[in-house]
């Protein structure tokens, strides 16, 4: 039962219930935009089997409605401590056997799904009371625009903007960071460039996640924004790594993390479809 990973993970606290870009409250129940669907951010796992194409999970959400999942077969590795628990679900959009193989892993065909990469334990009550509305605000991207990668740090957004019509000959792209209601700290570049003159970056895969990177250089700095899910916890467990990693003349002297969740649309589709790469004397390590 062979498996792809790719793209960007897409994480929602489950105690904010302000819905990112695109994404709509149902009955005070956290959702998520993935790609283009809308899933359920958190609830309550009731049974986990192993299918052809993933780990079935069948949940109860916050309002006591049952909902089905595919996860990643390590899910279902974790029955014994996940099931009957609350969870808050990382989504990425993932390549998995297709249904039409109906189980036979040599025949080469696969379905792009959202997939549950994680499931985070956390507390047993309902979502706590919706956050004030200025920390609604997901993101410094307009209603022309797709946000790529967003999450909230501390009290500042990091926000990485692209134009719709964005393809590998026109459109731009921004990073904005700063707080809600005020002046941006950051935008880079300061025009509206073409991804091919703006950013370097790559999607990436390796053993039990994936990562996405851009980064964005002005003068002798640069800033990295990144989003990944790797076997970083403890005993080699899934953990995700989001946040925007500062370098002056190629060194890390900062790494803002994300604390509020990530969203956004930057997976290995979108390096294709624009062009974007990196250089051949070029790296990044999540740090």
């Amino acid at each position: 039962m062979s498996r792809q990973y790719s793209m960007v993970a897409v994480v929602l606290s489950c105690f904010l219930l302000a819905p990112l870009p695109g994404a709509a409250a149902v009955d005070s129940v956290a959702t998520v935009r993935v790609g283009k669907e809308i899933k359920t951010a958190c609830g309550r796992i009731k049974e986990l089997q192993n299918g052809d194409v993933s780990c079935v999970m069948v949940m109860d959400d916050d309002r006591g409605r049952e909902f089905i999942e595919s996860g990643a077969f390590e899910l279902c590795e974790r029955k014994k401590t996940l099931i009957g628990k609350r969870v808050q679900l990382s989504y990425r959009m993932e390549k998995v056997l297709a249904e039409s193989c109906q189980g036979n892993v040599d025949c080469g065909k696969s379905d792009t799904v959202a997939l549950v990469v994680a499931a985070k334990v956390v507390g047993g009550g309902a979502p706590s009371s919706p956050a004030p509305a200025q920390a609604r605000q997901a993101s410094f991207c307009t209603s022309q625009e797709t946000l790529l990668l967003g999450c909230a740090a501390g009290a500042k957004l990091v926000s990485v903007c692209a134009s719709r019509d964005l393809d590998a000959a026109k459109g731009y792209i921004q990073y904005r960071f700063g707080k809600p209601s005020e002046p941006l700290e950051q935008v880079v570049p300061d025009g509206f460039v073409h991804p091919s003159k703006a950013v370097t970056g790559s999607s990436e895969t390796y053993a039990g996640g994936g990562a996405v990177w851009l980064r964005f250089r002005k003068g002798d700095h640069a800033y990295v924004a990144y989003s990944g899910i790797g076997r970083w916890g403890p005993k080699g467990s899934p953990l995700a790594k989001d946040g925007v990693a500062v370098e002056r003349n190629g060194k890390l002297i900062a790494n803002v993390k994300c604390t509020g969740g990530v969203a956004g649309e930057l997976g290995p589709d979108w390096f294709e479809k624009t062009g974007v790469s990196v250089r051949k004397d070029e790296e990044f390590f999540i740090p």
